[in-house]
Order: C-alpha cells, then sequence, then structure tokens
C-alpha cells in the first residue's frame, strides 16, 4: 500500500509540474532563399525597409519585396566580402572587402558606384576584415579577426578609435552583434563572448562557453568546443552558430552543437543551452544571424565545396499547446 501511494505521489507532482510549466516555444526552420539554386558561400542577410541584400563573396544578390527571385548588384572589384551593414546617420552601405584588406561604402546596391573605400582605420591596417555593424546612435563598429582588434567610427576618417582584445579572445575573431545599446565582440578561437558595457572607456566582460578544450579556428564539438561564428539575441534567447564542418572535425559529428540557443550567459558558461542543429542541415556551416520581425535568419554554407554552397534558413518560434 505505501508503495502504491508513493507511485500515487509522484506521478500527481509530475502532474503538477508539468501544468504548472510554461509551455517552451517550438523552433521551426525551413529554407528561406533563394528558391532557384543556391547562392555561392553565403555569409550574411541584410534586410532594409523592402530591401534585402545577400552577401555571397565576389557579389552582392539583391531583391526587393515582392520579388522571389535575386539578382546580382552591379557592385563589383571587390573579394570574399563577409557582411554589410547600412547607417542611417549617412544613408550609406558599409562593406567588408575581406580578401583586399579593405572597407567600401556605397549609396545604392543597383547602381555599382562605390562612395568610398579605407584600408586603415584608427591607424592600423585592415586585416581581412570580416564583419561591420551599426548601432542605434550611428557608430560604425570593424573587426580585425587575426588581432581582435575592434574598431569604432562615425565614418571613413571620422572620429575613429580601437579596442584591443588580444589578450582575451585568443587567435580569432569573427563576428560583431549590437543588441541595445551594448556591442558583443565572438571570440571564435577562444569561445568566448566579450561584452562590451562602454568603448569609450574600455568597459566589457567576457563570458566562456562550456568545455572549451582548446584555441582552434574550427572544429567539433567533441574535439575542440564551441568556435563561435555569431551570437544574436532573438525574442529572448541567445543564439550561437559554430564553425563545425568535416575538414575540422577528425572524423567525429560536426553537426552536434553548431547551431544552440539559451536565455542567459550564466547558462552559455555552464553548458545549459538547446542544441538546435538537427533543424539545419548536414554538413552546412551556419554563419552570420539576422533578427528581423518575428524570425531570424541564418546564412549557411559548405566549407568543402565553395561551388555548391548555401542558402539562407529561416527560423521562427510558435508555443507549444
Amino acid at each position: 500500500m505505501a508503495k502504491i501511494l508513493a507511485v500515487w505521489l509522484s506521478l500527481f507532482a509530475a502532474t503538477v509540474a508539468a501544468v504548472d510549466e510554461p509551455s517552451r516555444p517550438v523552433v521551426e526552420v525551413a529554407e528561406y532563399a533563394p528558391k532557384d539554386g543556391t547562392f555561392q558561400g553565403c555569409t550574411h542577410l541584410l534586410i532594409r525597409d523592402q530591401l534585402e541584400i545577400v552577401t555571397t563573396g565576389k557579389r552582392f544578390h539583391i531583391r526587393r519585396a515582392g520579388d522571389t527571385t535575386f539578382r546580382e548588384s552591379p557592385l563589383a572589384m571587390f573579394d570574399d566580402a563577409h557582411a554589410v551593414a547600412f547607417n542611417a546617420r549617412d544613408q550609406l552601405y558599409y562593406a567588408t572587402d575581406t580578401a583586399n584588406h579593405r572597407l567600401f561604402s556605397f549609396r545604392d546596391p543597383t547602381d555599382g558606384q562605390i562612395e568610398k573605400s579605407a584600408t586603415v582605420l584608427a591607424g592600423m591596417k585592415l586585416d581581412r576584415p570580416h564583419d561591420i555593424v551599426v548601432d542605434s546612435d550611428g557608430w560604425l563598429y570593424a573587426l580585425n579577426p587575426n588581432k581582435s582588434e575592434v574598431f569604432r567610427f562615425r565614418g571613413f576618417g571620422d572620429q575613429e578609435s580601437r579596442l584591443d582584445l588580444s589578450e582575451h579572445l585568443g587567435s580569432y575573431s569573427r563576428a560583431l552583434t549590437v543588441v541595445g545599446k551594448r556591442l558583443y565582440v565572438v571570440g571564435s578561437s577562444a569561445g568566448k563572448i566579450v561584452e562590451v558595457d562602454n568603448f569609450e572607456r574600455r568597459e566589457f566582460r567576457v563570458h566562456s562557453s562550456f568545455k572549451k578544450r582548446r584555441d582552434a579556428v574550427a572544429g567539433s564539438w567533441q574535439t575542440t568546443g564551441l568556435v563561435p561564428n555569431d551570437v544574436e539575441f532573438h525574442q529572448g534567447y541567445w543564439y550561437v552558430t559554430s564553425y563545425f564542418c568535416p575538414t575540422y572535425s577528425q572524423r567525429t559529428n560536426c553537426d552536434e552543437m553548431k547551431f544552440i540557443r539559451f536565455k542567459t550567459w550564466n547558462e552559455f558558461q555552464n553548458g545549459n543551452w538547446e542544441d538546435l542543429s538537427g533543424l539545419l542541415p548536414h554538413d552546412l556551416v551556419p554563419y552570420y544571424l539576422t533578427p528581423h520581425g518575428d524570425s531570424l535568419y541564418v546564412a549557411t554554407f559548405s566549407h568543402e565545396a565553395n561551388d555548391q554552397p548555401g542558402r539562407i534558413y529561416r527560423v521562427t518560434c510558435r508555443k507549444d499547446h
């Protein structure tokens, strides 16, 4: 009788817990673009008003709202571009020309005219600049990945300054993210995220990922721990992508933990995260993230086959009732 009572009480407690526990949002991932074929090595999607710009190395692909297909922008003369941002302060787009070690600006992606370019910021030469972002006050931020140097500027030659994070972020950093008034710097090889509270006063804190095994530019969860490509905050969760692929995985599972989410930085440091990797295709690398409206967009590509690659995937959440 005591055993029956104990079982009944445990079942009752589980039922109460299930009732009291708020429903978790269910993540859904679907192909978003392109509808015909694939992009060549896409790394980033920018959505501004009625325009979408996909960064695909040597070209931008663009489409207006209502269009089903993308077309190539006439902008050219750049190589291995990784990202583009729009600055409302001067009404210019800014992009990385990574292989040519420079940044450039343009006013309209449909006319092919480059406004200005820069190979030096704050007295330092640009070295494969990867990411570029802008905050709500019109400050632009760019990144030298090999030295983990972050640049802040209003425009080329305008109020340029530099923050050196090399002591904290290991040998390689891939991305920048602005959330609210704070800048986040993604230390890829070190598996760390630096949260910059005040750029001018050099005030920041470092979030280290759970079970980081070694400094590496790419790998797998089992061999290296996280190798973050990007981080974004969307609808109450932080999302992180990692550079995991067959070439660097040493025959381990290169899909495990390549796309995760969590609610707090304490969960990031303790490994209390949700692995969403199974929602993305096998062997594709998820790169930069773009939150827009009720969706989060993930640019993906294949490290092994640069001539086949990638698509943009759309991440949405719904309540599971």
